[in-house]
């Protein structure tokens, strides 16, 4: 095949793909729409980073949150940090990731999974944003200590701590509520049929390092609709029978560059060529928690990757997990660390295709949908200045719906 004959049946394929994954992505459940780009009634940051030493993930970095009020009414927020960072079985203060674990922990020691969460609340004016730094919260609001808006509205009562720990990986999840009782609620814009009024993005930004510039990279956090059913009570049901919110979707659809792929840029430095290494992470968290017993998703998921090249050669492979699963893709089949990542199905070695496109779903259960959400991060290390790393995040495609629910179960209501 020529070369200009491959870039055309490449182009081909990555329209096809793109395009199935575009008209697949908004799915309709329950008269509701999970999106990324739209506001909802529940609002999940999956991927959540504080490391202001720079001790875990190699160099100080922190989470912007950017959380916005995108009605005309006073709105009431309850959230939840969901700590997910892992500690050394034989040094449990010192912080560690699967990958990090041999060279972090003493001899002999594991990586310990965790998960604990921190709830707070606050209220929102009427269009109010709000932006907070992970590692610092936001303990004083704008409109508090006497100060009013429009309408006498005020941000009284409302404290957002910093994360639990530093180091940090986790989750934030918000849940829109009436902002006198704190009670689920449906949204108060009839615009968007009340489908909820929260909107918000995560900035994961990084501090230079081999005298590179600052890396950040960017995603919208993902919003679950209301519907018109809601009971108000701390069980919400997403999806499925008598849906009080979007169900989670059946398949997520990933497009990407294979891990180790060798990208070409001419645009840096005056340099003619600038070529730089692409590996992609992922971070899978479950639509079910418990945050009243403190139980991540009722007993873990197994999930399930389809992955397809560019000559459409299929290949599969599939991992659990429980809480929290932020994950480079070629150590998903092979051991943590870039021991053996040559050998993964993920890898572009293995693949003999610069990009493809990978589907993740997750095994339903019995008694729940078993619903996941996905975030991606890109990132690309230069391989003429020392590995300086630039990096992006993206939201995921993804397409389907679920018969079944899952339950979102809040801790009390002080």
């Amino acid at each position: 095949m020529s070369s200009m004959t491959a870039t055309k049946f490449i182009r081909a394929l990555w329209g096809l793909a793109l395009g199935v994954a575009t008209l697949g992505g908004p799915t309709t459940a329950a008269n509701a729409t999970i999106g990324s780009d739209a506001s909802g009634a529940i609002l999940i940051f999956p991927k959540v980073v504080v490391d202001t030493s720079g001790v875990l993930f190699g160099r100080p970095t922190d989470t912007e949150i950017q959380i916005t009020n995108t009605s005309n009414s006073i709105v009431g927020v309850r959230c939840y940090w969901v700590n997910a960072t892992g500690h050394c079985s034989n040094a449990p203060n010192i912080a560690c990731t699967p990958e990090t674990a041999s060279s972090r922990c003493p001899t002999g020691g594991r990586c310990v999974e965790s998960w604990t969460e921190t709830d707070f609340r606050f209220r929102l004016t009427k269009r109010q944003p709000i932006s907070f730094n992970a590692a610092d919260g936001l303990t004083t609001f704008p409109l508090s200590g006497g100060a009013q808006g429009p309408g006498g509205q005020t941000n009284a009562d409302s404290s957002i701590p910093p994360v639990p720990d530093d180091p940090f990986i986790g989750e934030l999840k918000c849940v829109q509520v009436n902002p006198d009782d704190f009670r689920p609620t449906i949204g108060f814009n009839p615009a968007n049929n009340a489908a909820g009024d929260l909107a918000g993005h995560a900035t994961i930004v990084s501090a230079p390092r081999l005298g590179g510039d600052v890396d950040a990279r960017k995603y919208n956090a993902i919003t679950l609709k209301s519907t018109t059913v809601n009971n108000q009570d701390d069980t919400l049901v997403l999806g499925g029978p008598d849906a009080e919110y979007d169900g989670c979707p059946n398949v997520w659809i990933l497009n990407h560059f294979f891990d180790g792929a060798i990208i070409q840029s001419h645009f840096s430095g005056g340099s003619p060529t600038l070529s730089q290494t692409a590996t992609t992470d992922i971070t899978v968290v479950p639509c079910s928690e418990d945050f009243l017993l403190q139980e991540n998703n009722l007993g873990g998921a197994t999930l399930q990757f389809l992955i397809f090249n560019e000559f459409e050669q299929r290949f599969s492979s599939s991992t659990r997990f429980t809480c929290f699963r932020e994950v480079q893709l070629s150590d998903i089949d092979t051991r943590p660390g870039t021991f053996d990542n040559a050998f993964s199905i993920f890898s572009v070695a293995v693949q003999g295709t610069l990009s493809g496109q990978t589907r993740i779903r997750s095994v339903q259960q019995a008694d729940r949908a078993n619903g996941i959400l996905v975030v991606a991060e890109r990132l690309l290390t230069r391989r003429d200045d020392g590995g300086v790393v630039n990096s992006s995040a993206e939201n995921v495609h993804f397409t389907g719906s679920r018969d079944r629910s899952d339950f979102i179960v809040l801790s009390p209501n002080n």
